[in-house]
């Protein structure tokens, strides 16, 4: 048996070392075993300042925050105010995208699974005040292009939470930050927390960390060539915050530390039930936001499903990430074994930190093998016909354009356009656009070659038009063909 003690220290020493081998600058993480809790820290809030991290320490979580927003919806449902399958519009009558007939079928259980079909990636500013999310689902998604019918498949979709917390607050008659700290913080005993970047001023708060450029050009990383440009070191962001706060339901701000992630998580294992004995969520909601809804599309042996609220990319465990340009956290749950851990980190890369962390304690304390990767498909796989695949597409944020060449090989070029772009270069880096090979997996799937050989992801082209030509790329957001 490994006493606490001992858990702790391994912990630590595995998380000092992880930190030092992928350069992450500053991390915490709190570790849940049945009702035991270790935590461990490293490095440093800011290289600049070299305040260290705390476990009071608060850092952005991004997108795991919308496993804050889907759990508020639930209390909902639990409450009798809201129904999964009825359309949006029945509780929020404004709710629109640019598509009418679409609109009036979205439910709130397409927005909770990210099957609502339209663009998801809205990341323009309307307001920083309590009227940010109204102004939101007004102004920016009912303009928000319908490139799938409602349910016909899975697309991550930021403004589908965006929505959501618009729901929480008319359903609610609170804004977003205070039904969220009323109906969930509070109860679990998360009070050190920030909603922006005045807040963040009151803690122990974490900068994020970029590969800070000058006026250059952008830089690119290529797999043929295998290189990757950055005129300076990684370093601290020029900002705090590089999302706009028009959308706080999907993550676009919210700070906290590892030990009030972990308050989440634990949640769940709980069935629903804080420390002190208070119901927040039903027994019910909480088998239904750990049980599979969506199939993702993908590769491999290993099924995996999107839940309302959780991803569920492997058996027994429940996750969320969450990352924007110098930020990468991740929140996993294996309910069936009371195991929970919350890492954050102020540097991209700390997504690998992350796995290469949790993945022995789950497969050592839950039982859960760590992810496996499909086989590299063989380098002499070619289409015998490249033009369905070839052209240009894009999302609002990303620009596509796939190619082919003598060899008969495909390639996938992409770069970050508009607001995503402009992140990277209120933060002092470079938007890095890149290309990498395809190579034919199964069908229409694809598999992405990185610049060390390795499968670093897959694309998937669908809904081929009369002439034969794929109307959409998917990898994780949908993609409409442009040209």
């Amino acid at each position: 048996m490994t006493t606490t003690t001992e858990l702790r220290a391994r912990v630590q020493d595995d998380l000092t070392r992880l930190g030092e081998q992928h350069g992450v600058p500053g991390a915490a993480v709190a570790f849940s075993l049945g009702t035991d809790v270790v935590e461990a820290t490293h490095g440093v809030l800011n290289t600049r300042t070299g305040t260290p991290v705390t476990p009071d320490s608060l850092f952005q979580i991004q997108s795991i925050t919308k496993v804050f927003t889907a759990t508020l919806v639930m209390q909902l449902v639990d409450d009798g105010l809201v129904e999964l399958d009825e359309p949006v519009r029945s509780s929020l009558p404004e709710f629109r995208t640019a598509d009418e007939a679409a609109s009036a079928r979205i439910t709130v259980r397409h927005l909770l699974t990210h099957t609502g079909g339209f663009e998801g990636d809205l990341w323009q500013p309307t307001t920083s005040g309590p009227d940010a999310l109204d102004r939101f689902v007004r102004d920016l998604v009912s303009q928000a292009a319908q490139h799938s019918a409602p349910g016909e498949r899975w697309s991550y979709c930021n403004a589908g939470y965006g929505t959501l917390g618009r729901l929480v607050e008319t359903t609610r008659g609170l804004p977003y930050e205070q039904a969220l700290r009323r109906y969930l913080l509070e109860p679990l005993g998360i009070e050190q927390v920030a909603f922006s970047a005045s807040q963040a001023l009151a803690y122990s708060t974490a900068i994020g960390h970029v590969h800070r450029t000058d006026t250059g050009p952008d830089t690119v990383s290529d797999a043929a060539s295998d290189t990757v440009s950055h005129t300076d070191e990684l370093g601290p962001s020029r900002e705090w915050a590089l999302m706009p706060p028009s959308n706080p339901a999907a993550g676009n701000q919210l700070a906290m530390s590892a030990r009030g992630l972990l308050a989440l998580g634990q949640l769940f294992l709980s069935h629903g039930v804080t420390p002190t004995g208070q119901r927040l969520l039903s027994e019910t909601s909480v088998a239904m936001m750990l049980r599979p809804e969506v199939p993702l599309r993908g590769v491999g042996s290993v099924p995996s499903y999107q839940s309302l609220g959780w991803a569920l990319l492997r058996p027994g465990i429940a996750e969320h990430g969450g990352g924007a340009p110098g930020v990468a956290t991740q929140l996993a749950i294996a309910p069936d074994r009371s195991v929970a851990a919350a890492v954050v980190t102020n540097a991209d890369v700390g997504g690998r930190l992350a796995r290469d962390l949790l993945d022995p304690l789950f497969a050592e304390f839950a039982d859960i093998a760590p992810a496996t990767t499909a086989p590299v498909p063989s380098p002499a796989r070619r289409v015998t016909d490249a033009t369905p695949y070839t052209g240009r597409y894009a999302t609002r944020q990303t620009e596509s354009e796939v190619t082919h060449d003598a060899d008969g090989r495909l390639w996938l070029a992409e770069e970050p356009v508009r607001e995503g772009a402009a992140m990277y270069r209120t933060a002092g880096a470079s938007p890095t656009a890149t290309r990498n090979e395809l190579r034919p997996i199964e069908r229409d799937t694809f598999g992405i070659i990185g610049a060390d050989g390795t499968l670093s992801g897959t694309v998937d082209f669908v809904d081929p038009d009369r002439h034969g030509r794929f109307r959409l790329l998917a990898k994780g957001r949908v993609a409409e063909r442009r040209s």
